[in-house]
């Protein structure tokens, strides 16, 4: 193990440069607010998320651990690193018109983007519960103040409001389980918790197996508002429809993409011993979350609350496959030939399906920010009567992602079911993926409702939009080309996917 220090920088090189770029904004924009700074600001931002990316093919040269074992460089960081700074690059472009349109174009907005990738790039990286708490207080804290960057729309502040009560109770449960599982196993490092949950150790006179499942439940309830998942989720619709489009956006994508690593490392290699503990507990939210987040998604008339509904049924489609995960937890031992390109394993369905939900995701809230106009005036369901024949690009480009998130052929959302059922099934779990074939059913109306709007709706109003600028087109180009290129070559993903899951530990 190499302990030098600077190669334990090289290690963290992304957050170092999202840092860097992040202070460099604040300092721009502090000493006068006039001017083009913003714009000034915006091409910092684009700079420094490029400059990240760079630092993340740095960063995979040196795999290994820094910090005293704290933050681990394996395939599995490098892998949502690329995925993390990507989706950051394409909320940083996306916000340019964005907030120039909203009259809200204000330096912190790109210096809290950068300090939220910060925390979510450890969050994958590390294995130790405190250093993964730091990141998602970052993460957290960041988008806290985006959700309610709107300051003078009350829906802005209300969605702020209750994002941070209700995130800080979830922090503080998983805070909690923290605490419990130190106590008993006497550890905070994720692969010494995996020896002394297999162990069944005893602390101080109480028995450590006793503690683990009364911790696994505390910070599953931290993990699944994190990720929306029911019955946790109660915020997601009022802070999606109240934040601005692009941080609705980055919510929605990036940080749930991080807590499922972090769902990963605690359950999967953490408390794997006691998977027959957990495995009930993810099953249910599963299922609530899929039929919960479609019914719901039915009634919706606002185009961001029903994705924010869609986003809850997303994360029941992903805890399937980790329900699959305490069935058969068994990890492929080779990476290689054709076994590598196999769909059953469950992690590696699991990281390819959070690829296409960022992919898709953020394309669909990219189209949405554009014709959204001033303080978000067109976002309701009527507001896209008759789009599709005005602006035919950006109304293409939401008809292929809206199909993409039902699941159609030559498109990632395709593919992406296709592997977390058929991990689910390779568990037995037939019952599970019956429900949610069923919900994938459902949820195409929903979908649909959308394109037929756009297409077969006569306009009821002119909805004024911009000229599609330089950045929304490779914006546009940058989603389009992922949903389309893991939807027709998905073995390209899947095999680093693969490679990923093997070395989680």
């Amino acid at each position: 193990m190499n302990f030098v220090p600077g190669v334990w920088y090289v290690r963290i090189l992304p957050e170092i440069v999202l840092t860097v770029f992040g202070a460099l904004i604040l300092l721009v924009e502090g000493p006068a607010r006039a001017g083009n700074r913003g714009r000034l600001c915006g091409a910092l931002a684009l700079l420094g998320s490029l400059a990240a990316f760079a630092a993340c093919f740095v960063q995979a040269r040196y795999p290994g651990e820094a910090f005293s074992g704290l933050f681990r460089v394996d395939r599995l960081a490098i892998y949502f690193h690329f995925l993390i700074v990507l989706a950051t690059l394409v909320v940083v472009l996306l916000a340019m018109d964005y907030l120039r349109a909203q009259h809200y174009e204000r330096g912190e907005f790109y210096a809290l983007v950068l300090f939220a990738a910060v925390g979510m790039g450890f969050m994958v990286g590390s294995v130790e519960l405190v250093m993964i708490f730091i990141g998602l207080e970052i993460s957290s804290i960041s988008s806290y103040i985006l959700a309610g960057y709107r300051r003078n729309a009350p829906r802005s502040t209300e969605a702020a409001l209750k994002y941070l009560l209700l995130g800080s109770f979830a922090t503080a449960f998983f805070l909690y389980g923290i605490a419990l599982i130190y106590g008993g196993t006497g550890s905070t490092m994720i692969d010494a918790i995996a020896r002394g949950v297999a162990g069944k150790i005893s602390m101080g006179g109480l028995t450590g197996a006793s503690l683990i499942p009364a911790a696994a439940g505390l910070m599953f309830v931290g993990l699944a508002f994190k990720v929306s998942a029911v019955p946790f989720q109660v915020w997601t619709p009022d802070v999606y429809e109240g934040a601005p489009a692009p941080v609705t956006g980055l919510l929605a994508t990036a940080p749930k993409a991080a807590a499922f690593v972090v769902f990963l490392r605690v359950f999967y290699v953490a408390l794997n011993s006691y998977s027959h503990d957990w495995f009930w507990l993810v099953w249910t939210a599963s299922l609530l979350s899929m039929t919960a987040g479609n019914l719901a998604a039915l009634l919706q008339n606002n185009i961001k609350r029903m994705l924010a509904y869609s986003s809850i049924a997303h994360a029941g489609y992903v805890l399937v496959a980790f329900a699959a995960l305490a069935v058969n937890p068994t990890v492929l031992q080779s990476v290689s030939g054709p076994a590598a390109l196999l769909p059953g394993h469950g992690v590696a369905a699991i990281l390819f399906y959070l690829a296409a939900y960022v992919a898709m995701n953020l394309g669909a809230f990219a189209v949405i920010a554009h014709f959204a106009h001033r303080n978000e005036r067109y976002v309701e369901l009527n507001d896209y009567a008759g789009l599709g024949f005005r602006f035919p690009f950006a109304s293409a480009a939401l008809a292929l992602f809206l199909l993409s998130l039902i699941g159609v052929p030559l498109t990632a959302g395709f593919f992406g079911k296709l592997y977390v059922f058929r991990a689910a099934l390779d568990a037995h779990l037939v019952g599970l993926v019956i429900v949610a074939l069923l919900n994938s059913a459902l949820a195409a109306f929903y979908y649909l409702r959308v394109i037929v709007y756009m297409y077969m709706r006569p306009s009821g109003q002119e909805v004024p939009a911009p000229a599609p600028s330089g950045a929304f087109r490779l914006v546009m180009a940058i989603c389009i080309i992922a949903v389309l290129w893991l939807g027709i070559f998905p073995e390209t993903i899947l095999g680093f996917a693969h490679a990923a899951a093997y070395h989680l530990r």
